[in-house]
């Protein structure tokens, strides 16, 4: 056992000296340099062995440069150019192999979508094979050279090892699959010609297109789901089985001449199963594999505890004093212990805005739980409680923080995490390359953001999901924690989450109705200084209007009076306020004598606030505008819009109907001419 031990040190410390050498003497200019010849070599060998001679024709010419885009991108694909590629003998011919089928496959697949069915398939095929012989020969001659044989055994081993087919396969997910592929290309047939028969020839493409399902399913491993810990790791293999159907089917097409066949019916349907898969990948890893994790880690036989535990009898004899002693100890050592080791940057953010010293431990909980908590009369109310799930797991996120808000003392503190929508999408792109990230993410976004919030469909992606994983503003996350009676204390990304600290300061909101749909009602300051409710098309995320005093508090206000880098505006909501289209509504409140056509602005009453107390009693003695006094004027600071209002008003009360003409005139000028904006 020693004497193996000793030898596998002695192979891996050998093999590590080997690859540094290899590493000095390889660079990926010399790789890239010596494949490029290689390639040229070998395609004009073919075209000399196909037409005699090395000169190419116009049209070969263009195939030439086409086997040039493919080779960089099928090097790329296959990690050719890099040197941890080429650890040895065995790895370096398994990267040679790689590229060359994803070589084939990429200008098979580019020859059918372009349709340009006159090329050789011996000059095609033929390159592809002469390139990965020549390739072979120049890495045993380099290996020879180098004399890097004596870990080439260990290598090949594993490698065979690598390729050997695992047992773990999901047969229910497999079955699940083979229906979608059915549904795939018969409604594939379906949209090409307006009905489910097949046409003469048809049911044999059906059978290639079954036959090419198994084999990419079979060697991509994609039914083998106890390999994989993440649903996006798991969706990768789905997406790289899907790919490697488009290019074989393809590499069909042009390799046996198949170009009496559809291009849209031969790989429409590819295209179809791969959006139906990820949606089942979704469903399936959610629903099934989650739920196995956690079984497989249940304890629930006798001898499996006795083999855990190893039980014996423990002392009795518990010294209370010391136990009490323990729970009133401070509660930062408690959050040193717990998170100091494993999550620092959480314990330093948590150290830097709670007074730690000032609470016992048994003042405070740390959980790891999306499940709402119990509350109780024999409950101990506490001053700090940190919740380390996420909170987009959490199914229903307001009835959470108020029970969190009846469990906390006041000024009680809560921590908690979530991904946003930000650090989501930073987080995809980190994982998966960049062209194979913006789709992920597309398809992530409408099923975990846009389904949530689509009446109907709702209801059916929280039946499937059980409102785990969904998708999260920051503006929403941090309304809802004050509708729900907290302030926000401090904010900071960690780990591509976003960590936020939020203190139990006044009661929940007694409003029935936050805005959440597409059309929202606000409340406004009406004349008398009554409340008026202003319609308008959402251009911020749901519940943003609970966050007005921490963004001003925040940021301030810019040039125009508007809140600064207010992060509350979607991106369309941008465009649409540019157009005024999110103000369309409002047209319901001028029919309805709310609103006057030129008037003061419509203000919030945290807004209004910010007024001195003159100006917001002249407010009261007029009705708000669709078209406020600011196009008109233009100001540029707060105490500008002051004023400016203030001379409307005083010029409204003297003569109402020539002051709205006045500045109805002044503002379309404005505007139409001369491109006034509010940001």
């Amino acid at each position: 056992m020693a004497m193996d031990i000793q030898k596998n040190i002695f192979l891996d410390t050998h093999l590590d000296r080997r690859t540094e050498e290899n590493h000095r003497i390889l660079s990926f200019k010399k790789i890239f340099f010596i494949d490029f010849v290689l390639l040229n070599a070998a395609f004009f060998f073919c075209n000399l062995l196909k037409r005699g001679g090395f000169g190419l024709s116009d049209t070969y010419t263009k195939l030439l440069f086409l086997f040039y885009f493919c080779w960089l991108i099928s090097a790329i694909m296959g990690n050719k150019f890099k040197l941890s590629s080429y650890r040895g003998y065995g790895p370096g011919m398994l990267t040679f192999l790689r590229s060359a089928l994803y070589l084939t496959y990429l200008v098979a697949f580019m020859v059918v979508v372009l349709g340009l069915a006159g090329f050789s398939r011996l000059h095609i095929f033929g390159t592809c094979l002469l390139l990965l012989f020549l390739e072979g020969v120049v890495w045993s001659f380099y290996n020879r050279m180098s004399n890097s044989r004596a870990t080439d055994r260990v290598n090949f081993r594993n490698i065979l090892k690598a390729l050997k087919i695992e047992k773990n396969i999901s047969y229910s997910l497999a079955f699940m699959d083979l229906c979608l592929v059915v549904i795939s290309f018969f409604g594939v047939n379906y949209l090409k010609r307006g009905s489910l028969e097949l046409l003469p020839g048809y049911p044999q493409l059906f059978l290639i297109f079954l036959g090419i399902w198994f084999i990419t399913s079979v060697v991509t491993g994609k039914f083998m789901v106890a390999r994989f810990k993440s649903v996006y790791f798991f969706s990768w293999q789905w997406i790289k089985a899907g790919g490697l159907m488009l290019a074989t089917m393809a590499l069909l097409i042009f390799g046996v001449r198949l170009f009496y066949y559809s291009r849209f019916q031969a790989l429409g349907p590819v295209l179809l199963l791969v959006g139906l898969e990820f949606i089942l990948v979704n469903i399936y890893y959610r629903k099934k594999i989650a739920q196995n994790g956690e079984a497989e880690q249940d304890v629930e036989s006798i001898d499996k505890v006795k083999e855990i535990l190893k039980q014996e009898e423990i002392p009795l004899d518990v010294n209370i004093d010391i136990v009490r002693q323990k729970l009133m100890e401070p509660a930062r050592e408690k959050f040193k212990k717990r998170l100091a080791d494993k999550d620092p940057e959480i314990f330093n953010f948590l150290d830097a805005h709670i007074a730690l010293d000032d609470m016992m431990r048994m003042e405070t909980a740390v959980e790891r739980s999306c499940e709402i908590p119990f509350l109780d009369s024999d409950r101990v109310p506490r001053r700090l409680f940190l919740n380390l799930c996420k909170m987009n797991d959490i199914r229903r996120l307001n009835a959470y923080f108020l029970q969190v808000h009846q469990m906390l003392l006041p000024g009680g503190y809560y921590a908690g995490s979530a991904h946003t929508i930000q650090t989501h999408y930073e987080w995809i792109f980190e994982k998966f390359p960049r062209y194979i990230a913006h789709f992920v993410y597309a398809v992530d976004f409408c099923f975990n953001r846009v389904m949530p919030k689509l009446p109907g469909v709702q209801k059916l992606y929280f039946a499937l999901t059980k409102g785990k994983g969904r998708a999260i503003s920051r503006a929403e996350l941090l309304g809802r924690l004050c509708f729900c009676g907290f302030e926000i204390v401090a904010e900071k990304d960690i780990g591509k989450r976003l960590y936020v600290i939020a203190r139990k300061i006044k009661t929940p909101s007694l409003d029935n109705s936050p805005t959440y749909g597409p059309l929202i009602q606000l409340k406004r300051s009406g004349p008398g200084g009554k409340t008026v409710f202003i319609y308008k098309f959402r251009t911020m995320h749901p519940y943003s209007e609970y966050l007005q005093q921490y963004v001003y508090d925040l940021q301030g206000l810019q040039k125009g009076g508007k809140l600064e880098d207010d992060f509350r505006t979607t991106t369309w909501g941008k465009f649409m306020r540019k157009l005024w289209l999110d103000e369309l509504p409002m047209l319901y409140n001028w029919l309805k004598g709310d609103l006057n056509i030129v008037g003061v602005r419509p203000l919030s009453f945290h807004y209004l606030s910010l007024y001195d107390p003159e100006l917001q009693e002249l407010r009261k003695k007029v009705v708000p505008g669709l078209v406020p006094p600011f196009y008109a004027d233009l100001p540029t600071t707060f105490e500008e819009i002051c004023d400016s209002e203030r001379r409307y008003i005083m010029a409204f009360l003297k003569h109402p109907v020539r002051t709205q003409v006045v500045y109805f005139y002044k503002a379309f000028v404005n505007i139409a001419l001369k491109g006034a904006r509010s940001k």
